[in-house]
Protein backbone atom coordinates (compact mmCIF):
# COMPACT_ATOMS: atom_id res chain seq x y z
CA UNK A 1 0.00 0.00 0.00
CA UNK A 2 1.49 3.41 -0.83
CA UNK A 3 1.99 6.19 1.98
CA UNK A 4 1.52 8.90 -0.51
CA UNK A 5 -1.55 11.15 1.40
CA UNK A 6 -4.44 10.25 -0.59
CA UNK A 7 -6.06 12.97 -2.44
CA UNK A 8 -9.68 11.55 -3.14
CA UNK A 9 -13.22 11.33 -1.42
CA UNK A 10 -14.22 9.47 1.22
CA UNK A 11 -17.53 7.51 1.68
CA UNK A 12 -17.33 3.58 1.95
CA UNK A 13 -14.79 2.01 4.70
CA UNK A 14 -13.05 -0.82 5.19
CA UNK A 15 -12.56 -2.08 8.94
CA UNK A 16 -14.52 0.93 10.88
CA UNK A 17 -12.69 3.68 8.55
CA UNK A 18 -14.81 6.20 5.90
CA UNK A 19 -12.78 5.04 2.59
CA UNK A 20 -12.56 5.95 -0.58
CA UNK A 21 -15.95 6.29 -3.12
CA UNK A 22 -15.42 9.13 -5.46
CA UNK A 23 -12.09 9.68 -7.36
CA UNK A 24 -10.74 13.46 -7.87
CA UNK A 25 -9.53 16.10 -6.26
CA UNK A 26 -11.42 18.19 -3.19
CA UNK A 27 -13.04 21.43 -3.41
CA UNK A 28 -11.95 24.97 -2.40
CA UNK A 29 -12.77 26.00 0.83
CA UNK A 30 -15.99 28.57 1.31
CA UNK A 31 -14.48 31.17 3.85
CA UNK A 32 -11.11 32.02 5.18
CA UNK A 33 -10.75 30.21 8.51
CA UNK A 34 -12.43 32.36 11.78
CA UNK A 35 -9.74 33.01 13.89
CA UNK A 36 -11.34 30.96 17.15
CA UNK A 37 -10.83 27.85 14.52
CA UNK A 38 -7.43 27.14 16.05
CA UNK A 39 -6.98 22.99 14.84
CA UNK A 40 -6.74 20.26 17.56
CA UNK A 41 -4.25 18.35 18.06
CA UNK A 42 -5.23 15.46 16.32
CA UNK A 43 -2.78 12.04 15.87
CA UNK A 44 -0.82 12.13 12.78
CA UNK A 45 -3.30 9.41 10.72
CA UNK A 46 -1.15 6.04 10.53
CA UNK A 47 -0.27 4.38 7.22
CA UNK A 48 -3.29 1.92 7.76
CA UNK A 49 -5.84 4.39 7.65
CA UNK A 50 -5.04 6.08 4.53
CA UNK A 51 -6.45 3.59 1.35
CA UNK A 52 -5.70 3.85 -1.71
CA UNK A 53 -7.93 3.12 -4.91
CA UNK A 54 -11.37 4.61 -5.91
CA UNK A 55 -14.46 4.04 -8.24
CA UNK A 56 -15.84 6.58 -10.11
CA UNK A 57 -16.92 10.21 -8.78
CA UNK A 58 -20.17 11.03 -7.23
CA UNK A 59 -20.06 14.55 -7.48
CA UNK A 60 -18.37 16.96 -9.38
CA UNK A 61 -15.01 17.79 -7.58
CA UNK A 62 -13.69 21.74 -7.40
CA UNK A 63 -10.25 22.93 -6.98
CA UNK A 64 -8.93 22.66 -3.13
CA UNK A 65 -7.80 24.89 -0.93
CA UNK A 66 -3.85 24.59 -0.45
CA UNK A 67 -3.80 25.32 3.67
CA UNK A 68 -6.30 22.58 4.33
CA UNK A 69 -7.24 25.14 7.32
CA UNK A 70 -10.76 24.73 8.47
CA UNK A 71 -13.30 27.48 7.64
CA UNK A 72 -16.12 26.83 10.01
CA UNK A 73 -17.34 25.43 13.19
CA UNK A 74 -19.79 22.60 13.41
CA UNK A 75 -21.16 22.92 16.92
CA UNK A 76 -23.95 20.23 18.61
CA UNK A 77 -25.48 22.40 21.64
CA UNK A 78 -27.10 19.54 23.69
CA UNK A 79 -24.24 17.96 22.93
CA UNK A 80 -21.79 20.13 23.99
CA UNK A 81 -19.36 19.15 21.18
CA UNK A 82 -18.36 21.75 18.66
CA UNK A 83 -15.88 20.56 15.46
CA UNK A 84 -13.91 21.93 12.90
CA UNK A 85 -15.07 22.26 9.28
CA UNK A 86 -12.59 21.98 6.41
CA UNK A 87 -13.71 21.61 3.25
CA UNK A 88 -13.02 17.74 1.45
CA UNK A 89 -13.64 14.59 2.78
CA UNK A 90 -10.21 12.63 2.43
CA UNK A 91 -9.12 10.65 4.95
CA UNK A 92 -6.46 13.42 5.94
CA UNK A 93 -9.52 16.11 6.52
CA UNK A 94 -11.96 13.39 8.17
CA UNK A 95 -8.86 12.19 10.40
CA UNK A 96 -8.93 15.82 11.77
CA UNK A 97 -12.29 17.17 11.98
CA UNK A 98 -15.68 17.40 9.92
CA UNK A 99 -15.33 16.94 6.06
CA UNK A 100 -17.70 18.93 3.55
CA UNK A 101 -18.73 17.07 0.50
CA UNK A 102 -17.27 18.83 -2.41
CA UNK A 103 -20.26 19.51 -4.75
CA UNK A 104 -23.00 19.68 -2.47
CA UNK A 105 -24.53 22.93 -1.49
CA UNK A 106 -22.69 24.74 1.40
CA UNK A 107 -23.82 25.56 4.70
CA UNK A 108 -26.90 28.05 4.33
CA UNK A 109 -27.09 27.46 0.62
CA UNK A 110 -30.34 26.07 -1.23
CA UNK A 111 -29.57 22.05 -1.71
CA UNK A 112 -28.02 19.60 0.54
CA UNK A 113 -24.79 19.99 2.38
CA UNK A 114 -23.45 17.11 3.44
CA UNK A 115 -20.51 16.75 5.66
CA UNK A 116 -19.22 13.26 6.72
CA UNK A 117 -16.94 12.50 9.94
CA UNK A 118 -15.44 9.45 11.85
CA UNK A 119 -16.83 8.15 14.56
CA UNK A 120 -13.92 6.38 16.04
CA UNK A 121 -11.05 7.37 14.55
CA UNK A 122 -8.55 10.56 14.62
CA UNK A 123 -10.58 13.29 15.71
CA UNK A 124 -13.67 11.38 15.85
CA UNK A 125 -15.77 14.02 15.05
CA UNK A 126 -19.05 12.31 14.79
CA UNK A 127 -18.51 9.75 17.44
CA UNK A 128 -21.39 11.20 19.46
CA UNK A 129 -24.19 11.66 16.40
CA UNK A 130 -26.26 8.51 17.26
CA UNK A 131 -27.53 10.76 20.42
CA UNK A 132 -28.72 13.50 18.29
CA UNK A 133 -32.66 13.59 18.49
CA UNK A 134 -35.31 14.99 16.40
CA UNK A 135 -35.37 18.81 16.70
CA UNK A 136 -31.68 19.08 18.52
CA UNK A 137 -30.21 22.03 16.74
CA UNK A 138 -26.45 21.71 14.63
CA UNK A 139 -24.93 25.47 14.25
CA UNK A 140 -22.25 25.45 11.43
CA UNK A 141 -20.57 28.82 12.45
CA UNK A 142 -18.20 30.86 9.42
CA UNK A 143 -16.37 33.73 10.03
CA UNK A 144 -19.51 36.20 8.76
CA UNK A 145 -22.51 34.07 9.08
CA UNK A 146 -24.26 31.49 11.10
CA UNK A 147 -26.68 28.58 10.21
CA UNK A 148 -29.29 26.77 12.25
CA UNK A 149 -30.53 23.24 11.90
CA UNK A 150 -33.27 21.15 13.15
CA UNK A 151 -32.81 17.49 13.48
CA UNK A 152 -35.69 16.38 11.51
CA UNK A 153 -34.76 12.49 11.20
CA UNK A 154 -32.10 9.89 10.32
CA UNK A 155 -31.80 6.65 8.33
CA UNK A 156 -29.29 3.89 7.98
CA UNK A 157 -28.11 3.38 4.42
CA UNK A 158 -26.11 1.41 2.69
CA UNK A 159 -22.72 2.57 1.74
CA UNK A 160 -23.51 2.40 -2.06
CA UNK A 161 -26.79 4.76 -1.51
CA UNK A 162 -25.13 7.45 -3.32
CA UNK A 163 -28.68 9.61 -4.30
CA UNK A 164 -28.16 10.27 0.00
CA UNK A 165 -25.46 13.01 -1.82
CA UNK A 166 -28.37 14.60 -4.50
CA UNK A 167 -29.43 18.23 -3.89
CA UNK A 168 -32.94 16.87 -3.07
CA UNK A 169 -31.98 13.58 -1.15
CA UNK A 170 -33.00 10.47 -2.23
CA UNK A 171 -34.44 12.32 -5.49
CA UNK A 172 -31.11 12.74 -7.82
CA UNK A 173 -32.72 15.09 -10.91
CA UNK A 174 -35.11 16.78 -8.69
CA UNK A 175 -34.59 21.11 -8.08
CA UNK A 176 -34.26 21.48 -4.21
CA UNK A 177 -35.70 24.77 -3.00
CA UNK A 178 -35.33 24.10 0.60
CA UNK A 179 -31.69 23.95 2.59
CA UNK A 180 -31.01 20.83 4.44
CA UNK A 181 -27.58 19.25 5.71
CA UNK A 182 -27.19 15.69 5.96
CA UNK A 183 -24.40 14.02 8.64
CA UNK A 184 -22.64 10.81 7.31
CA UNK A 185 -20.45 8.34 8.98
CA UNK A 186 -20.27 4.30 9.23
CA UNK A 187 -22.36 2.06 11.31
CA UNK A 188 -22.29 0.54 13.18
CA UNK A 189 -19.56 2.14 15.45
CA UNK A 190 -16.48 0.75 14.71
CA UNK A 191 -17.84 -1.15 11.10
CA UNK A 192 -18.18 -0.17 8.22
CA UNK A 193 -21.86 -2.09 6.99
CA UNK A 194 -23.84 0.63 7.05
CA UNK A 195 -23.84 4.10 7.17
CA UNK A 196 -25.55 6.52 9.83
CA UNK A 197 -27.29 9.37 8.15
CA UNK A 198 -28.67 12.53 10.14
CA UNK A 199 -30.98 15.04 8.36
CA UNK A 200 -31.66 18.72 9.66
CA UNK A 201 -33.55 21.65 7.64
CA UNK A 202 -32.36 25.38 8.17
CA UNK A 203 -34.52 27.07 10.52
CA UNK A 204 -32.10 30.43 11.10
CA UNK A 205 -29.57 32.81 9.21
CA UNK A 206 -27.79 35.22 10.79
CA UNK A 207 -24.78 37.24 9.38
CA UNK A 208 -24.11 37.81 5.82
CA UNK A 209 -22.82 34.53 4.40
CA UNK A 210 -19.52 35.13 1.98
CA UNK A 211 -19.25 33.28 -1.19
CA UNK A 212 -17.60 30.05 -2.58
CA UNK A 213 -13.52 31.13 -4.21
CA UNK A 214 -13.52 30.56 -7.72
CA UNK A 215 -12.93 26.60 -8.87
CA UNK A 216 -9.04 26.30 -9.58
CA UNK A 217 -7.95 29.00 -7.57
Amino acid sequence: MSHRKPSRSVLRGRRGRLVLLAAGGTAAAALAAPAALAPRTVPAAPAAARPVGAVAPVLPVAARDRDGEPYALMTFPRLSVSEPVREGVTESDLWRGVGHYPGTAQAGETGNAVFLGHRTQGAAAFARISALRRGDRIVVRQQDASFTYRVTGRRIISPRTRSVLAPVRFRPGSTPHEAVLTLITCHPKGSDRQRLTVFADLVETTGTPRTAPPAGR
